[in-house]
């Protein structure tokens, strides 16, 4: 985290004398597209649609074609609300942007569409100005990821003056792999759009060939798990040798910033910032506030990452923590609708306490509801254990130095026992259920808590 830090602060300083917008305004560079030859396209099997925001050149199945031109035109709201508004443009044209989605990369060569590029060198997707060119796409629901992340580099690089070689490369790729993950929106009534974009897919069946939960798992199953600090340094050399975990990485890190409700609405204030040097400036700022918060909860999400995942619901619950004289006890509920939740109390490494929980929970509202004590029942197993079981873990005052930077600890408690504290800091509990199903789950356990003498 320091070296990511350090990088900031030398780009703030390069940026310091330097002033990217005339007269201190933001402004989007003119509209640089190159003509296409329409008879020539079509010649060669290449035919055009068109949106508001978007003209497609494609050799795919028009049905298919008609469909996914209107992406960038249901993506554009959530770009705005999550990027700001975006800048006006020099030559006051509307924002439009012409994508080249390739099945036979020869065809747009004889067309000369190709702008001079070298087709070995569009290895997924490559984007300039306010074009972009993608090969196609076996499945359906990656072909449209991978053309709403082209889309959204051209929105990224759009400002007048400059590029995004100055921003961070995982955010610049993560944030496009944010935009670019979507899936059919259940609530058109309330959210308009027929998709919802920024989410974590809700399984591999409807979002084949995305692939990057697996990624994640399997990167921290063979112990290469990245911290939250870690993600921030990676860069041209890591997404230039491999174009899959470094993806990975960013989007799950963009994915957490952007949905978890502590840091969401301080994240998109800093991914609103179109200016470069406010933007690292302000991602500064960001990081220093809310550092624990990022690298402790990021430290369970990566861990537990799944299908979704329920951010929103799944996020830890913090309070204020006071120490347990010997002897005392307080009492605390625990939700089963959320993930880990503070009990306010800090306890100390060796200290003895008593766990004693009571209640019944909702964890499923089937045609029999299924109800839990704290003991839990094994209708269903999360992470090793019984759905409905109470668990605890212990926020590390400081995490681990030795080996990877751990802040938590985890035990099982079930219908209660008495402990010995593994480690100092503030002590959480949790009702266990899978972090994708917490939405119908209902009441609490009541759990007092007795410090030894």
């Amino acid at each position: 985290m320091r070296e990511a830090l350090g990088r900031l602060s030398i780009l703030l300083a390069v940026l310091a004398t330097t002033s990217l917008c005339a007269q201190g305004k933001v402004m989007r560079h003119q509209d640089d597209r190159a003509p296409v030859n329409v008879q020539a396209a079509e010649k060669n099997g290449i035919r055009g649609y068109s949106s508001q925001r978007l003209l497609l050149y494609t050799d795919i199945e028009p049905e298919k074609a008609r469909e996914i031109v209107q992406l960038v035109d249901q993506v554009y709201a959530t770009w705005e609300f999550q990027m700001g508004p975006l800048p006006e443009a020099r030559d006051k044209t509307e924002f439009q942007i012409t994508g080249y989605l390739m099945r036979d990369p020869q065809k747009f060569e004889q067309a000369n569409l190709l702008q001079s590029r070298k087709l070995a060198n569009i290895i997924h997707g490559q984007n300039d100005g306010y074009a972009f060119w993608m090969h196609d796409q076996k499945r359906d629901y990656y072909r449209g990821h991978l053309l709403l992340h082209e889309a959204t580099h051209c929105v990224t690089q759009c400002r007048d003056g400059e590029g995004d070689e100055l921003r961070p490369l995982w955010f610049i790729e993560g944030m496009a792999e944010f935009f670019g993950s979507h899936q059919r929106n259940l609530d058109v009534a309330v959210n308009g759009s027929p998709l919802q974009f920024g989410i974590i897919p809700a399984s591999a069946e409807v979002s084949q060939g995305f692939g990057r939960i697996e990624m994640i798992r399997a990167e921290c199953n063979a112990g290469k798990a990245l911290a939250a600090a870690d993600v921030l340094l990676l860069g041209t050399k890591e997404f230039s040798e491999s174009r899959t975990t470094p993806y990975a990485w960013s989007w799950a890190l963009c994915t957490f910033l952007a949905t978890h409700p502590i840091t969401a609405e301080d994240y998109r204030h800093v991914c609103h910032q179109w200016e470069t040097e406010e933007f690292l400036r302000a991602f500064e700022g960001f990081r220093r506030k809310h550092d624990t918060v990022i690298e402790s909860d990021w430290e369970l999400f990566r861990e537990s990452l799944c299908y979704g995942f329920d951010l929103p619901r799944g996020a830890t619950v913090r309070g204020e923590v006071t120490p347990l004289d010997p002897g005392a006890n307080r009492d605390v509920q625990v939700q089963a609708a959320h993930g880990w939740q503070s009990t306010g109390i800090n306890v100390l490494k060796g200290q003895s306490v008593q766990i004693t929980p009571t209640g019944r929970v909702t964890l499923a509202q089937t045609t029999k509801p299924w109800l839990s004590e704290p003991q839990g029942i094994s209708i269903r197993y999360s992470e090793g254990k019984p759905i409905g079981r109470l668990l605890g873990a212990i926020l590390r005052a400081k995490p681990t130095e030795a080996g990877p930077v751990r802040y938590w600890e985890f035990f099982d408690i079930g219908p209660g026992s008495t402990m010995t504290m593994p480690d100092a800091g503030a002590l959480y509990l949790r009702i266990n259920d899978r972090w994708n199903e917490l939405a119908d789950n209902t009441g609490e356990y009541r759990v007092n808590v007795t410090a030894g003498e």
